[in-house]
């Protein structure tokens, strides 16, 4: 009952593993020393609040493509009804164009760019996939931004749509790069692998996994003549046994 009153405090997609996790070490102190089980079992509330306050931070965790594409469909939609109720808009494409092509010019000081060495297969759903979000995010920022400007001061309007398309490019970008090329679905347990001081002979950098099965992420700590952009390594049939694949 105490873990799982604990465990609540733990991120929701990291409970299970952890009440596993905690109910096996209970099993084995109720086993060795029954008399410090409770005190054992208090334990769980310092380590769950520890797991909620040092989670990896993630602007949106949404791990399917389904649920990405149909938050940014709300978001887009929520933008165009609350600008319609506020102030019809006056459509002024010219200066939209202008601002984005300056947040175009920003976005590489801000962001990585490259893609990464993926191979051939699934190209056009990848491409697909990142054309989508770029087209809900137009919509999103820019009648965010008369939102912006009707509820809070006119001139905050330029500011909000330039800011607006960096951090949305931004937040594109990233998330295609840390997404299985094969099911779109975010990676998951990033693992450091190798150290900086043995770049020369080793690699060094993170490896993240698609929880299909489909195959491991590198992403390098410090980009090298022989491991200069992340790389995407696809495992074959032999490895799905080793993941709760769900059935087609």
């Amino acid at each position: 009952m105490i873990l799982r009153m604990a465990s609540f405090l733990v991120p929701a997609d990291e409970r299970a593993e952890w009440l596993a996790e905690w109910h096996a070490e209970l099993h084995h102190i109720r086993l060795q020393r029954p008399e410090l089980a409770i005190r054992f079992a208090l334990g769980a509330f310092r380590d769950a609040l520890w797991m909620r306050r040092n989670r990896p931070p993630c602007v949106i965790r949404l791990n399917s493509p389904a649920a990405c594409i149909a938050l940014l469909a709300l978001a887009a939609a929520t933008a165009i009804l609350l600008a319609l109720w506020l102030q019809p808009p006056q459509l002024k494409p010219l200066p939209v164009l202008v601002t984005m092509a300056i947040s175009l010019l920003i976005l590489p000081a801000v962001a990585v760019l490259t893609p990464g060495d993926y191979s051939a297969s699934f190209r056009a759903r990848r491409w697909g996939f990142l054309v989508l979000k770029a087209g809900l995010l137009l919509p999103i920022v820019y009648f965010g931004s008369l939102d912006l400007g009707v509820l809070l001061a006119p001139h905050m309007q330029a500011h909000g749509l330039i800011v607006g398309f960096v951090a949305g490019f931004r937040w594109i970008l990233m998330d295609q790069r840390r997404r299985c090329p094969v099911c779109l679905r975010r990676l998951a347990c990033p693992t450091l692998i190798g150290s900086s001081s043995h770049l020369l002979l080793g690699w060094y950098g993170t490896e993240l996994i698609c929880t299909r099965g489909h195959g491991l992420m590198h992403v390098p700590g410090i980009p090298a003549s022989s491991y200069s952009a992340q790389r995407w390594v696809e495992l074959d049939r032999s490895w799905k046994s080793l993941f709760d694949v769900p059935a087609s």
